[in-house]
């Protein structure tokens, strides 16, 4: 689905610039990393915290969204709308992180634990990098 095609379909819509709704999905993404980072992952449930890591990361996106007066009720659309907001937004690597997220939680796919490390690490770092850029 295109930039156009989520507008069209309502999927993005204008919003008001909401501070209070932006620090709070900020504090909720902060939490949830707390969590997976003080959390015992193991083999059997890397999965679960990959799920919990996305988390932390959409609602950042969701944030910047905000703040850029949109409302995004669609994961595809909140990275084809960065894509086309931010400068230099790492759209294929969110895409690809919403894409193991989506085969964990829809279709009970299982990550081998060395590569769901990784993932949180990366998902993380996206985080991090677009909260201190946006969200300062």
């Amino acid at each position: 689905m295109d930039l156009k095609e989520c507008f069209d379909r309502g999927m993005i819509k204008r919003a008001k610039v909401d501070k209070g709704l932006i620090k709070s999905l900020k504090e909720m993404a902060d939490i949830k990393e707390t969590v997976v980072k003080t959390a015992r992952v193991d083999e059997v449930n890397i999965s679960a915290y990959i799920s919990f890591a996305y988390d932390s990361l959409r609602e950042v996106l969701e944030a910047i969204c905000i703040s850029l007066s949109y409302k995004v009720i669609s994961h595809v659309c909140l990275g084809e709308l960065l894509k086309d907001k931010l400068e230099g937004f790492e759209y294929n690597e969110f895409d690809r992180m919403r894409y193991i997220r989506n085969g964990i939680n829809y279709y009970g796919t299982k990550v081998d634990f060395e590569q769901g490390k990784e993932i949180i690490k990366k998902i993380f770092a996206m985080k991090k990098g677009l909260s201190d850029k946006y969200l300062v």
